[in-house]
């Protein structure tokens, strides 16, 4: 079972899409977006309507976020987009690319994601990174001169860290 900011987060994501879509948002369009039933929607949007996220009028079919719900709709949309971008980088297939950030959209901080963003910008400005994402050998940037930072490519001299507690 998802926690409850997670489910929140998903109805907010999706009145979002929906009311820029089409302009409006109906019980039976988020059910299908969501893939539960219509009762099931109309309790949540009970709910996100109760915590001030929402405006819910069920006599008028009416769904619209509030000040507040539309920020954290906006975010988590921006996180997925900037997420999904990351795993087509990574590439992942479509699918698993929009199924990973649809989990990860939830579970990370916005400063994170804002790190990832950045790293992107660099990522998508070097036309080598498919080929060495790609491949099997072992992963070291076509740019470098070899001179770097201890790891893989650079071992740590003998003794390196030793008598640091």
């Amino acid at each position: 079972m998802k926690p409850a900011r997670f489910r929140s987060e998903e109805y907010l994501e999706a009145i979002y899409m929906l009311s820029e879509a089409s302009g409006r948002v109906r019980v039976k369009d988020l059910a299908e977006v969501l893939g539960v039933k219509p009762p099931s929607v109309v309790d949540y949007l009970r709910r996100l309507d109760r915590e001030g996220l929402i405006v819910y009028h069920p006599g008028r079919g009416e769904v619209r976020l509030t000040e507040e719900g539309r920020r954290i709709a906006r975010q988590v949309y921006w996180k997925h987009q900037v997420l999904e971008r990351f795993f087509r980088l990574l590439g992942l297939p479509e699918e698993a690319a929009e199924e990973e950030a649809c989990r990860a959209e939830h579970a990370l901080a916005v400063d994170t994601v804002r790190r990832i963003e950045r790293l992107l910008g660099l990522l998508e400005k070097c036309p080598a990174l498919p080929r060495v994402i790609d491949s099997e050998e072992e992963p070291r940037c076509p740019y470098s001169s070899g001179v770097g930072r201890p790891g893989p490519q650079h071992p740590a001299p003998q003794g390196a860290g030793e008598g640091l507690s």
